[in-house]
């Protein structure tokens, strides 16, 4: 004898309730993250033990100075710096580099000059914030 099975309704999974999650947690991380956070940046500071014109092996280190200014422009030494110009100031091996944006300079110049300043394989480089004294 042989028992024959009646097919059910095939079930489908829903996506319905992932989508809900997913969702509130779209919404979560987006209010709870920060967009421009430049404090977990290392800085130099007057009390930092690298913060002197000395390497380790006791030989001078020269730093080159960029500021950003507001329109996302490179400026050392008084001149405006071409992607070129700064890929050249760059190349000098051994050097610390120091960025300096202004208050009103734009996160995609900084961006590039962090960029600019990694590809050259610059290992000392520090972001330099001026606060006012008081």
């Amino acid at each position: 004898m042989s028992l024959i099975r009646q097919a059910g309704p095939v079930r489908r999974i829903t996506l319905v309730p992932l989508i809900d999650v997913l969702f509130i947690l779209l919404v979560y991380f987006m209010v709870t993250s920060v967009y421009r956070d430049l404090d977990m940046i290392p800085m130099v500071r007057g009390s930092d033990p690298g913060a002197g014109g000395v390497d380790g092996g006791g030989g001078a280190v020269t730093s080159l100075l960029l500021r950003i200014d507001a329109t996302g422009q490179v400026v050392s030494r008084g001149q405006v710096l071409s992607r070129d110009a700064l890929a050249a100031a760059l190349a000098q091996p051994g050097q610390r580099v120091l960025i300096l944006p202004t208050g009103a300079a734009p996160l995609w110049a900084l961006t590039e000059v962090m960029d600019a300043v990694a590809a050259a394989g610059v290992q000392d480089a520090r972001l330099v914030r001026l606060e006012a004294a008081g």
